[in-house]
């Protein structure tokens, strides 16, 4: 009996509020105009898009390239750096450590070759300037690729190690390739070696 009693007041209430709801036809005419408006994008930050942004710390990474300028043509790549105490049996003197730069020459000239010997590389140590030439020669036969004298043809690489006697004490360096006049060609900067 409830049931049918709600059901009776619903549909009062559904007739009663279709009477007296006016039916007004309402015609809706779209006018023409010749101005556009103009729309303005909206971007929205989202909040982990902030802290994600934020600065962090990144290590020295001791594996750089240093692009040479264009008039060399020459291009050299460090490819790895690490110090040791032997190589081989062999052992630096005293108070000194072994340098071992793994590098990548690119002779990009269109015209010559790239001729090299011993001489054509050296290594600063920054801590107190000193310039260090390899002693490659000596150890050649303790490395997989020695680079110690030859020539990189046009448009050819070379890979290969280059081995310096640095002071023990000695972390950050400087490698330059000079061409037969001593005239630097390309160097790499901060190289840091702990």
């Amino acid at each position: 009996m409830k049931y049918l009693l709600f059901v009776l007041l619903l549909v009062t209430v559904l007739i009663t509020a279709g009477c007296t709801s006016e039916n007004k036809n309402v015609v809706v005419t779209p006018t023409q105009t010749t101005s556009q408006i103009p729309t303005t994008t909206l971007s929205v930050s989202h909040p982990t898009t902030a802290s994600s942004m934020a600065p962090t710390t990144v290590p020295t990474v001791m594996i750089s390239t240093t692009q040479t300028p264009v008039s060399s043509g020459l291009t050299v790549t460090l490819n790895s750096a690490v110090k040791k105490t032997t190589l081989g049996g062999i052992t630096p003197s005293p108070g000194n450590i072994f340098l071992v730069l793994d590098v990548t020459i690119q002779n990009n000239d269109k015209n010559n070759d790239f001729e090299y010997t011993d001489t054509s590389f050296s290594i600063f140590d920054n801590l107190n300037q000193n310039r260090r030439t390899p002693i490659t020669f000596k150890v050649a036969g303790k490395l997989n690729s020695p680079i110690t004298s030859g020539r990189i043809p046009l448009k050819s690489t070379k890979t290969g190690q280059i081995v310096f006697g640095v002071m023990d004490s000695s972390n950050s360096y400087k490698f330059s390739v000079a061409d037969s006049t001593g005239t630097e060609l390309t160097s790499i900067d901060n190289i840091n070696v702990p």
